[in-house]
């Protein structure tokens, strides 16, 4: 068999992943992979033939099984239509997370909720955003563009209730919540753990509390999201922790950063 048949087989492969399952149990017969795929008899005929002539599976005592070379197949077809799958639902960010210089494996986010913009309810992401602050004792955060005022009332609020919060604005926001004078924002400051730093954050917004890790994706002008991934997955907060880290001791403090600008 040369390596010209390897495209012929990864085709084959990502179409019968089904039959891979039958396979992968051994003693599958043709009857077996029939109804395993819901096809005619002569298809079922037609698909252990090709199987059998690629080296994906052996007949034994009438009964079929994969090869040790089918089981690296299956396995390898499996992990790439997994990761597409994986990528495609996280098409709007990955632009963005080029952007860090923290590696991430994408199939770390295989488990998470994605959270995508919907017509007629262009908010859905960002109440997937203010569920987070209802349990958590701490957030830490960074975002590209001003903070909705519902998720930001939300923090000033659980700050009375001793949230801890560290927060990198960009430049332009926090010049923004200076001119508007948020006194809100002036008391979550003063009153409370609520401390910022300014800076020019990835195009992404991350939010780590306890116990789950929060990424938003922009459109491309970040006027709205497009949709947010969170998950519990521990690489994925090893990650954020990491990224998080890096952006904030990068910042100036807030008020170094207004005394700058005297």
């Amino acid at each position: 068999m040369g390596d010209n048949n390897a495209p012929h087989i990864l085709r084959t492969a990502a179409r019968r992943q089904r039959a891979f399952a039958e396979f992968e149990e051994g003693n599958a017969t043709r009857s077996d992979i029939q109804d395993a795929l819901g096809v005619s008899r002569s298809t079922a005929f037609r698909v252990v033939n090709t199987f059998e002539s690629l080296g994906l599976i052996s007949r034994q005592n009438g009964t079929y099984e994969l090869t040790p070379f089918g089981d690296v197949v299956h396995s390898e077809t499996s992990r790439a239509i997994g990761t597409i799958r994986i990528a495609r639902s996280l098409s709007p960010l990955l632009d963005a997370l080029e952007e860090t210089e923290e590696p991430i494996e994408i199939r770390a986010f295989d488990d998470a909720t994605v959270t995508e913009l919907e017509p007629g309810d262009p908010y859905k992401p960002m109440r997937r955003f203010l569920s987070l602050t209802e349990e958590t004792s701490c957030i830490r955060e960074f975002t590209p563009t001003t903070p909705d005022p519902a998720y930001q009332n939300t923090l000033y609020d659980r700050v009375r209730d001793d949230l801890w919060v560290a927060v990198l604005y960009p430049p332009s926001v926090v010049d923004q919540l200076r001119q508007e004078g948020d006194s809100e924002f002036e008391r979550a400051r003063e009153e409370g753990e609520f401390h910022v730093r300014v800076s020019d954050p990835p195009a992404f917004r991350l939010v780590v509390t306890d116990e789950r890790v929060y990424v938003g994706g922009y459109n491309d002008d970040a006027s709205f999201l497009q949709l947010v991934v969170d998950t519990a997955n521990p690489d994925v907060q090893e990650w954020a922790t990491r990224c998080f880290e890096s952006q904030w001791k990068r910042g100036t403090p807030f008020d170094s950063y207004v005394e700058g600008l005297r």
